[in-house]
């Protein structure tokens, strides 16, 4: 009996370690999907905002600017086709947007519905590139339009930070979360399995024991 009892509360206190890490997991996921998807409407923002750096007459964004109050439109690549940092800000802004996009979509699949082939290998390399691109947009400050006109940052350069941060945070995170959904699912099929062969074990041993018993208590005393 006392081994028995032993026994529950070693199975209780498993059961309790599992419930507790699941949602430790749970929790971390959650903020790794929230951090993902803030990230890429912070990169959208870096992309469709025209106020990435306020200028003397006006503002200037990667792929957008309001200059002498024309409006916030998209500017001609062509007439800062010689600035180079400019063109590497627009270009990386948009390949961080790209990167943020491929590394959501195989992180939802992998964690929600199904493992894809090289899964993990490019969330990595989308990781690690998407903070080199958006990290290349900076520059945008020593541009020759800001010699020229002079530049401060915008909310633009908040966004831009902000999408770093939550990419990065949700880069670390990731290696937190609990199993994917698929595993969590072939665990619990299992432990199914397992329960219903211990039960039919119990069933097929108690009638053996009984009838064992009952011999023992029907044998006739042996007098001396």
């Amino acid at each position: 009996l006392h081994s028995f009892i032993n026994f529950e509360k070693d199975l209780t206190s498993h059961h309790c370690y599992w419930i507790i890490m699941g949602l430790i997991g749970f929790i971390f996921e959650l903020v790794v999907l929230v951090c993902l998807a803030a990230g890429i409407a912070s990169n959208a923002a870096v992309v469709g905002r025209c106020d990435m750096l306020n200028l003397d007459n006006g503002s200037l964004g990667p792929w957008r600017a309001d200059i002498n109050g024309s409006g916030c439109v998209v500017w001609n690549k062509a007439d800062e086709s010689t600035d180079w940092i400019l063109n590497m800000a627009r270009v990386c802004s948009m390949m961080g947007l790209i990167l943020g996009c491929i590394l959501t979509f195989f992180a939802f699949f992998k964690q929600c519905l199904c493992p894809l082939p090289c899964g993990q290998i490019i969330m990595d390399i989308s990781g690690v590139a998407l903070q080199i691109s958006l990290a290349l947009v900076w520059p945008m400050i020593r541009s020759q339009v800001c010699a020229t006109f002079g530049c401060s940052w915008g909310n633009g350069a908040t966004a831009l930070l902000l999408a770093q941060i939550f990419f990065f945070a949700a880069s670390i995170f990731s290696r937190c979360m609990r199993e994917p959904r698929y595993k969590r699912r072939k665990e619990r099929k299992n432990e199914r399995k397992e329960e219903q062969a211990n039960k039919e074990k119990e069933a097929v041993e108690e009638p053996v024991e009984g009838a064992v018993e009952e011999g023992n208590a029907t044998k006739p005393a042996t007098v001396y």
